[in-house]
Order: structure tokens, then sequence, then C-alpha cells
């Protein structure tokens, strides 16, 4: 009598089909586990800053170098030049929120209006030797500086001191840089 079994063959199929669902299971699980760090994408904004030098008839103002250092991921830069110049660049903060610099020579009104989504005024907070209208609500918060030439908008839903940090860390060109 033949030695062939169908409750050994059964068996048998089983063991090999349940050992490539195992070799499955654990090659993903091996993959997520090399991907659990999250990667936020950086860009570069200083070649945006250096054309926004090149177009502004006013002193352009650039976040400082060392943001990064301190954990901010700059995410976004984007420039226009063909009406009112207006640059916006975005950062991840440290506390993975997000805040942006917004410049324009526009109408203030309109910048304030475009950049401050539904955020009320609330007061002013004074930062980097100037004094910034304070703007809020549940989900959005908005620094606002209203210059001769330009308006600086510092805003997102990072808090107010994450803001403010942003807003602190500006630095302007000295007049004549132009």
């Amino acid at each position: 009598m033949s030695e062939y079994s169908r409750s050994n063959a059964t068996f048998k199929n089983y063991a090999i089909s349940l050992g490539i669902l195992v070799a499955i299971l654990l090659a993903m699980a091996f993959v997520v586990s090399t991907r659990r760090g999250e990667h936020i994408p950086s860009v570069n904004y200083r070649p945006d800053a250096d054309v926004l030098r090149e177009a502004a008839d006013y002193p352009v103002t650039v976040p400082a170098e060392d943001l990064v250092e301190q954990g901010w991921t700059p995410t976004s830069s984007t420039l226009d030049v063909s009406g009112p110049v207006q640059w916006s660049v975005g950062f991840a903060t440290a506390a993975d929120s997000h805040a942006r610099l917004i410049q324009s020579d526009g109408d203030p009104a309109s910048v304030v209006a475009e950049s401050i989504e539904d955020a009320e005024p609330v007061g002013t907070v004074a930062v980097g030797g100037r004094e910034w209208e304070h703007y809020d609500s549940e989900d959005w918060g908005a620094l606002v500086s209203r210059g001769e030439d330009v308006t600086l908008v510092v805003a997102g839903s990072a808090e107010v001191d994450e803001l403010a940090h942003l807003a602190g860390g500006l630095e302007t060109d000295p007049a004549g840089s132009e």
C-alpha cells in the first residue's frame, strides 16, 4: 500500500502556506518599523529671499539661520513678483505645529485679511523691538507688523509663543542693501 495519505498532504500544504504567510508578515513588519520616523520635506528658501532682495523696494526681512538648528524645518517658499511683491515661507515648528512668514508691499488691509483667516484682534505683543498686532482664534493665530513700505505677518496653527519666537528670529536687511 502507498504511503500517501490525504491527511498528511493536507497538513503539509497547511504548514507550507502558514510558513509563507508568516514570512510575508515578518517582511511587512520590518518595512513598517524602518519607516516609523516622520520625514518632513525641507526646502531652501534662500534663493527666493535673494530674488526678493532684487525685486523689493524695501529692506527685506528673512528668518534667521539658527531657526533650523532649533528644530524648525522650512517646508515651503513662494514668491510672487508679478504685482505687489509677496513672499511666504512656511515652517514646521519644533513643537510640530505650522507657522509662516508673509511679507508683502501690497495693500496692508488685504494682506492681513488673507493671512489671519478667522482670527480676531486680541491686543499687541512686543517682539524683537517691534510692536506686533496679535490676532487669535481657536485654531489660528497671527502677529502683524505694518511698516511704511511692507507688511509682515507671522501666522499659523502654532501657539502664540512659537509665533513670537519666529517673529523674534527675523532679520531685516540694513537699509540701503537693496
